[in-house]
């Protein structure tokens, strides 16, 4: 007998990236700005669509509290797609920090929310 495994739900944000008033700062914008994640083993994909043509790259995020939600991200070879799994077993809201680097190696980051909503 063999039992069926439901497709991996999959989410898509898509991140721009301004520049600031200053050199080497920075105005990021994610599109959903908080994604609520109501599906167990959730692939939460953030992709750089806008750089307004600068060379900006991820380089890995952080998470803010102690959870056992997400799982370490993997960043694409080209730096444009950074993937991590969230098991959404928990109520609760992830205050994540995305972390990127310039061109010139300048790094900045960006405070996106992850509404985890397990139904």
């Amino acid at each position: 007998m063999t039992s069926s495994v439901a497709p991996t739900p999959f989410i898509n944000i898509q991140v721009s990236v301004k520049p600031g008033l200053k050199p080497g700062q920075y105005i990021v914008n994610c599109d959903p700005a908080a994604p609520a994640i109501t599906q167990p083993d959730t692939v939460i994909n953030y992709q750089l669509v806008d750089t307004d043509g600068l060379n900006i790259v991820f380089k890995t995020f952080t998470v803010k509290q102690e959870n056992n939600q997400l799982s370490p991200p993997s960043v694409s070879t080209d730096g444009l797609l950074m993937t991590f799994n969230d098991i959404n077993t928990e109520k609760m809201t992830l205050n994540i920090n995305l972390k990127f680097k310039d061109k010139d190696g300048v790094e900045f980051s960006h405070d996106p929310q992850i509404e985890n909503e397990p139904q």
